[in-house]
């Protein structure tokens, strides 16, 4: 239908369905729970595969964890002195105090007692990108031994479903409970994994997100939103996933004929005769019938054929020249998928520095995103969880804490140091930072953060004790080399 004289139809070309390439491409106009909830588990079990089995899928995730989280990231405090009514040297041991407070927490935190927070905020984001996302409940059991009692439950994406496996309604999708506004307020979680060969019968618990009065986070759904409406993750390689595989079934496929070629270096036609029902007999010099109609000939050794036997010695067709080239293309196209520039992915640096040194830069941006988005969505939440239990039970003093919410952020402020930038020229880099420095581009403790991942406070504070030290060796020794060149006793010359 036309209004006031105008097609109907739009100006995108790409919408048009007269086209012979799109006619059939009508992906419809579902919800993000329509369009992720359907597939999600299949989705992840893939995922999950690529992740074991793929090295291309395998080195492109771990490659991520390691620019994103790295060792893990490092808590520095630092408090507004100015809220907070502290002097520098105040806020200074408060920091101190904060971080080593902290330290012991790390240690502790795990529910099952197998790993450090640092090493579980690998396992945290990698589940979040692997399968889309994952749950973090909080518990406490204080051990005899402990400091704290706060403690962190690690629950795959699978165990957060809908009780007794109903169907995804208004008012609950793949486990998450939403109230009337559509805000997510509760998680479902089985008591196993839905995939434990050794589960009996599942049964689900009821989590709240928040607390009642409090307000704070009582259970963490890590889930990178992508759309509105989306309450569940999507696995990062997702759209790659069926490209992935066709890839390893490639190279699978390729090596078995690279290795058939290398088995097979000849051929042999022999003359046969016939037995008394007229089947075909294979004969060898010697008389004898082989069943298998091969020949092997040993290294070193002459083999005489049989007469009118001819050998025919195969050319080796494979490694395949174009295998190299077709992956390489095929790397870029995933490493798009994956947020990885070519070079970062496949860990090649052949080019300039400046392509060398503009990849990372990229993938350096991808990092720092990822980064955020698993300091606000997680470790934000650990860290208030850590810090309430601290000053409730008396061992941090902090004023304003629970009854100012100001004060409160001001006590919780801080920065998380993760890996640095990759330096394919350090000389450059220290030029260029200097530069910086000396145009108040940037601070000392930016640089420091970038580069080496500490923190001015302590390096500056080494710095000075280590020129005490060289001040005072330095004195020590021009004092000795006096003593050497003072004439001795009995032996000075008049």
């Amino acid at each position: 239908m036309a209004l006031g004289g105008v097609s109907s139809s739009g100006g995108y070309t790409s919408a048009r369905r007269s086209s012979r390439h799109s006619r059939n491409w009508r992906p419809g106009e579902g919800s993000a729970a329509a369009d992720i909830l359907p597939d999600l588990a299949e989705l992840r079990g893939r995922s999950r595969d690529l992740d074991r089995n793929n090295p291309l899928a395998r080195g492109g995730i771990t490659t991520k964890v390691r620019g994103v989280v790295g060792e893990g990231l490092k808590l520095r405090s630092v408090l507004d002195q100015k809220i907070l009514g502290l002097t520098p040297e105040q806020a200074i041991e408060k920091q101190y105090q904060i971080e080593r407070e902290w330290a012991i927490f790390e240690a502790e935190c795990d529910f099952v007692g197998l790993s450090h927070f640092r090493d579980m905020q690998r396992i945290i984001y990698r589940s979040a990108r692997v399968s889309g996302d994952i749950g973090i409940a909080r518990r406490y059991r204080k051990l005899p031994w402990q400091v704290y009692g706060t403690k962190l439950v690690l629950i795959e994406a699978d165990r957060i479903s809908n009780p007794n496996r109903g169907a995804d309604s208004e008012k609950m999708q793949a486990g998450v409970e939403l109230d009337a506004s559509g805000r997510a307020v509760a998680v479902h979680v089985s008591n196993k994994h839905p995939g434990d060969r050794a589960y009996k019968a599942l049964k689900w618990s009821r989590i709240p997100l928040t607390g009642t009065m409090s307000g704070m986070r009582q259970f963490i759904l890590a889930v990178d939103v992508e759309r509105p409406g989306q309450v569940r993750g999507v696995p990062i390689m997702a759209p790659v996933e069926e490209a992935l595989k066709k890839l390893g079934d490639y190279h699978d496929a390729e090596l078995k004929a690279a290795i058939n070629d290398a088995y097979l270096f000849a051929t042999e036609e022999l003359p046969t005769e016939v037995d008394e029902e007229g089947n075909p007999i294979v004969v060898r010099a010697d008389g004898e019938t082989d069943d298998a109609g091969e020949l092997t000939i040993e290294d070193l050794t002459i083999t005489t054929l049989a007469n009118g036997a001819k050998l025919n010695v195969k050319k080796p067709e494979r490694p395949n020249t174009a295998f190299d080239g077709f992956v390489m293309a095929f790397c870029r196209y995933v490493g798009a998928a994956l947020d990885l520039p070519y070079e970062v992915l496949v860990q090649q640096f052949g080019q300039s520095f400046s392509a060398s040194r503009g990849a990372l830069e990229i993938a350096f941006k991808g990092f720092l995103v990822d980064r955020a988005w698993l300091i606000r969505t997680v470790i934000e939440h650990v860290r208030e969880w850590q810090f309430t239990e601290m000053v409730a039970s008396g061992r941090f003093d902090a004023p304003g804490f629970f009854t100012d919410p100001i004060k409160r952020q001001a006590w919780l402020d801080c920065e998380w140091i993760g890996p640095t930038r990759i330096q394919i020229d350090p000389g450059k880099e220290a030029k260029a930072d200097e530069t910086d420095i000396n145009m108040g581009v940037k601070t000392r403790q930016q640089v420091m953060t970038e580069r080496t991942g500490g923190d001015f406070d302590t390096k500056s504070a080494q710095w000075l004790s280590e020129q005490k030290a060289l001040g005072q060796a330095s004195a020590s020794q021009s004092v000795a080399q006096n003593t050497d060149t003072q004439p001795q006793n009995g032996n000075s010359e008049n």
